[in-house]
């Protein structure tokens, strides 16, 4: 596929709103042609008015700014629970069932808004979404700030016990010699 025609492809697929990757459609092409394809793409989006936003994105926009969490409220509309949507993901990962106890702790930080965003793998996003049932760009997560997870890690150790606060924070505190498994690979190890 020539770069014109994959932007002719990119066009048609935006202005239908079906949110096409544009990271996608970059690697259909060879190395040589994706500037072409880049510029191609950015001129698209400043031509063609935007797409309405998917439910599930508006959905998750308005929880945010009620000051909610996006994929509870994401999560209860779609009447799933909890355990099932970590069951979901485990699957979708390619994990074994063993894994689950600690897919389910990085899922509750991702839902609770404690894991920062940068370091969960692309492979986890696509993940969330299928689980979901949602297209991955309609998804919208909120990770920490650093000012708020500095006020929680103080608020957590003024009234904790000190072994109960170095449990729950041993991952912070992992040194380069510690092992790392597949899982938090998945959840801590950057894009990619």
């Amino acid at each position: 596929m020539t770069a014109d025609e994959t932007i002719t492809e990119f066009r048609r697929a935006y202005v239908a709103g079906t949110r096409p990757d544009a990271a996608a459609f970059i690697q259909r092409v060879p190395e040589a042609d994706r500037d072409a394809v880049r510029r191609g793409i950015r001129l698209v989006l400043l031509e063609e008015p935007p797409p309405d936003p998917a439910p599930e994105t508006l959905m998750m926009v308005q929880a945010m700014l009620r000051g909610e969490q996006p994929l509870i409220v994401l999560r209860t509309s779609k009447g799933l629970t909890r355990d099932l949507v970590v069951q979901r993901l485990r699957e979708l990962l390619g994990l074994r069932p063993e894994r689950e106890p600690k897919v389910a702790e990085y899922y509750h930080q991702i839902e609770t808004g404690q894991l920062s965003l940068a370091g969960i793998r692309d492979t986890v996003f696509d993940a969330l979404a299928t689980a979901f049932g949602v297209a991955r760009s309609s998804l919208m997560l909120k990770g920490p700030s650093g000012a708020e997870r500095g006020a929680e890690f103080t608020a957590f150790a003024r009234g904790a016990d000190p072994a109960a606060l170095l449990e729950l924070r041993l991952p912070l505190l992992q040194g380069p010699g510690d092992e790392i498994d597949e899982v938090d690979d998945l959840f801590t190890g950057g894009p990619g």
